[in-house]
């Protein structure tokens, strides 16, 4: 009988222990964001992201060059990190581009990938 105990108790134990380390913070990813995105290692731009957390909706703007873009659409999943956004460009010929956003956010670092029409990318962002 005391066996059985103890090696419940190493179990639990051990469970916590992977739980603890292995979650994210699961804070919502309010604040301001910085840092580049681009299609590929050499083409960066510079980039800011401000994301604010209301009751339970992420809402932001997206600032690229002299444009304040805001988010169309959000979403948060604190148990993992997830964090997906979208927002339309004017285009130059009148046309709107649409963006879609998917990254990952572990810590201060949110990093993921972005797309619309046939181009596609990366970003990296570090919270101010």
């Amino acid at each position: 009988m005391r066996h059985n105990g103890v090696c419940l108790a190493i179990v639990l134990l051990l469970l916590a222990a992977c739980t603890s380390t292995s979650a994210p913070s699961g804070n919502p990813p309010s604040g301001t964001w910085s840092g580049d995105y681009g299609p590929d290692a050499d083409r960066r731009d510079p980039v800011t992201l401000e994301l604010r957390w209301e009751d339970t909706h992420l809402r932001g703007t997206v600032h690229a060059g002299p444009r304040s873009l805001p988010l169309s659409k959000a979403s948060f999943k604190p148990e993992t990190g997830a964090i997906s956004m979208e927002f339309d460009v004017p285009g130059n010929n009148g046309e709107t581009v649409h963006y879609m956003i998917e990254g990952k956010v572990e810590g201060k670092m949110m990093t993921g990938s972005w797309g619309h029409d046939a181009q596609r990318g990366d970003f990296r962002l570090t919270k101010q």
